[in-house]
């Protein structure tokens, strides 16, 4: 069984994602279709017709546990209004349906790592995961 089962991608189809926190939210977007064959909820919300998507963020950037937080918090001197699933496209991750807070949240600083763990490879190492193939390793 999956350990989580619900995913949203927040995306804006307006903007182009900064190459800091590289995404493809068209590959994203076909991931999310794979991740759903394998049972897991997957919902893809575009931003670009919202106007404040604070509750969004709010939940990401406060509801995971400190390891499994995003890197929302580390943009300083921005509104969240311009990078929340705009600029920087958020996966939530919660382990149901229903769940207040994501029990993970990407692009997040992985301390393992030392680097940025970013979305597309958060979902490719999950649906191999899924498939009971041994994760691959994240490239360091």
């Amino acid at each position: 069984m999956a350990r989580l089962n619900v995913v949203e991608f927040y995306y804006s189809s307006a903007v182009a994602p900064v190459e800091k926190y590289k995404c493809d939210n068209e590959n994203v977007l076909k991931l999310l279709k794979s991740l759903e064959s394998k049972g897991v909820v997957t919902k893809a919300i575009d931003t670009a017709s919202i106007k404040d998507v604070f509750r969004m963020y709010h939940k990401a950037s406060s509801g995971p546990d400190s390891k499994y937080r995003p890197i929302f918090g580390e943009v300083r001197g921005a509104d969240y209004n311009e990078f929340f699933g705009r600029t920087i496209p958020a996966l939530c991750c919660y382990t149901k349906e229903g769940d207040r807070a994501p029990a993970e949240v990407f692009p997040r600083m992985d301390h393992e790592l030392a680097r940025v763990y970013l979305i597309e490879e958060w979902i490719e190492n999950y649906i191999q995961e899924l498939e009971g193939r041994p994760e691959s390793p994240p490239a360091r």
